[in-house]
């Protein structure tokens, strides 16, 4: 009987042992396949990776150093410092394909603004609004088919024609708002000069297009194009950050440092810098007032 005891309890001894082990080979197992966040990287590493597309005013790329510029890096670098970390500029990408970037980690987050739509946030998370773009509608000069009435009905046609970057927020407005209209793409790493020009000569009819870009092009084509959408524009979009889809503790640590240059003034500065025009952006409304 005794002996019999002993047994037992040697086995329940033995089970217990048995169970502890594979409860910490489970635990290891699971610690070694989980995935490292972006957030976690970043902080280990002390540097966030960016991928960026060539943009006017917003992120200029120096073609010969290939420095960036703009309002972007501006608050970007900023930002960076203000937590104590490094900024490394690492690939030019197109607007249709920084997003590949992102999911297959060869950077952290975009270095230039993206404009946010349904499509592109089932795939990525974006921060708050850094300032806001309305969105023009560009004609030749002697041009008078269009008008803001019915959202622009008018352009729906397909006598117009509609130039826009593939890939690009403009490419989206037309099919989504305009399908009736013709559209002719533009290469992802073409530039908006080429269909601005492309509107001077009849190529296309409408392009659609931030004032700031729009400027630009006018400084060197005084009296070329016109925006018949100045006070009524075609759509308003946030200018954002675009990040990995899911990291929304990396997104509280962009959006906690944005937030700060807001307040501080220090975005309004940049803009005031680089806009080629006074107003060309619209700067985001602070969520306070004083008595």
């Amino acid at each position: 009987m005794r002996g019999t005891r002993i047994l037992l309890i040697m086995a329940f001894v033995l089970f217990a042992i048995a169970l502890v082990c594979s409860s910490c080979s489970s635990t290891d197992s699971q610690g070694a396949n989980a995935k490292t966040t972006v957030y976690e990287r970043v902080i280990s590493t002390g540097t966030i990776r960016c991928g960026y597309v060539n943009v006017s005013v917003a992120c200029d790329v120096d073609p010969q150093t290939g420095e960036l510029t703009g309002t972007f890096p501006d608050i970007i670098r900023e930002m960076a410092k203000n937590m104590g970390l490094e900024v490394e500029f690492v690939e030019e990408v197109g607007w249709g394909t920084m997003i590949a970037g992102l999911q297959t980690g060869r950077y952290d987050m975009m270095a230039s603004p993206v404009w946010p739509n349904s499509s592109r946030v089932r795939q990525t998370t974006f921060s708050i609004p850094a300032y806001y773009s309305a969105i023009g509608v560009w004609v030749r000069p002697d041009e008078d088919r269009f008008t803001p009435a019915g959202g622009w009905a008018a352009l729906n046609d397909p006598g117009v024609k509609i130039g826009a970057l593939d890939g690009s927020t403009g490419e989206t407005i037309a099919i989504s708002q305009f399908p009736g209209a013709g559209l002719l793409t533009y290469p992802e790493l073409a530039n908006e000069g080429q269909i601005f020009l492309d509107v001077t000569t009849g190529k296309v009819d409408v392009f659609f297009e931030e004032p700031a870009k729009g400027a630009i092009f006018l400084e060197n084509n005084p009296g070329q194009l016109k925006n018949i959408a100045d006070e009524i524009p075609v759509k308003v979009f946030p200018n954002v950050f675009m990040l990995p889809g899911g990291e929304y503790r990396f997104k509280e640590m962009i959006d906690t440092a944005l937030v700060e240059l807001q307040n501080s003034g220090f975005v309004d500065r940049v803009l005031t810098a680089h806009e080629p025009a006074p107003g060309a952006y619209y700067r985001s409304a602070l969520p306070y007032q004083s008595r």
